[in-house]
């Protein structure tokens, strides 16, 4: 008997997966195939992923479908099933940054209503109008471009904008949490007014770019 196959689309690509055998593509390793880049013009481009079959709503979750970034930092999505349950919707929360390679992942945890999951996990790689080497994109000379310190009841809330050299950013030594864009924030209690918060990132290899100190108001 032949096997069913599952297929899934999005509005750039076509592709079918089967149910039970792998398939075999340019990049796949044991479990997982990874597609060539696409291109896209869209900047808050929302990715529609269609299946033939049904799916089973508890396993769409952002463990399963999500958007990561080149070095593997999380880009916020919100995921909604279709009402025929046959379709992904994976909408981003902030606009796509040129020439980053942005990878949408989806996991071969997803489940059919009759409970058959996809052979292998998906990788499709895709770059905002242009290549992945930053080659004409215009980066910003420092590592850090803004920083604000808001208080509030409890704590203050640290907010730190960064450009593409950095990997990691702290708040007097504190790692703030990355928020996607290239957002990091922090809330930190205990500070008055005149104390010192000081901002120091990090880039991918771990070495220091940035140090400044911030006065809160």
């Amino acid at each position: 008997m032949i096997k069913k196959k599952w297929r899934i689309a999005t509005i750039l690509f076509v592709f079918t997966m089967l149910l039970i055998m792998p398939i075999t593509t340019l990049g796949s390793s044991n479990d997982t195939d990874v597609w060539s880049t696409k291109t896209i013009s869209e900047t808050n481009k929302v990715w529609t992923v269609s299946f033939s079959q049904p799916l089973k709503e508890s396993s769409i979750k952002k463990t399963t479908v999500y958007i990561e970034d080149e070095r593997y930092r999380l880009f916020f999505t919100d995921v909604a099933l279709s009402e025929d349950k046959k379709s992904i919707i994976v909408t981003p929360k902030n606009a796509y940054q040129e020439n980053i390679t942005y990878k949408l992942n989806i996991s071969k945890e997803i489940m059919s209503e009759k409970g058959k999951k996809l052979a292998n996990n998906i990788i499709l790689p895709f770059v905002l109008n242009g290549t992945t080497e930053n080659g004409n994109q215009e980066i910003a000379k420092e590592p850090i471009s803004n920083v604000t310190i808001t208080p509030l009841a409890y704590a203050s809330r640290i907010t730190a904008i960064s450009n593409d050299t950095v990997n990691r950013v702290t708040a007097n030594s504190k790692d703030m949490h990355y928020e996607g864009d290239n957002t990091y924030s922090l809330g930190i209690i205990d500070l008055s007014s005149g104390d010192n918060v000081r901002i120091e990132a990090y880039d991918i290899k771990g070495k220091k770019v940035f140090s400044k100190d911030y006065k809160v108001n």
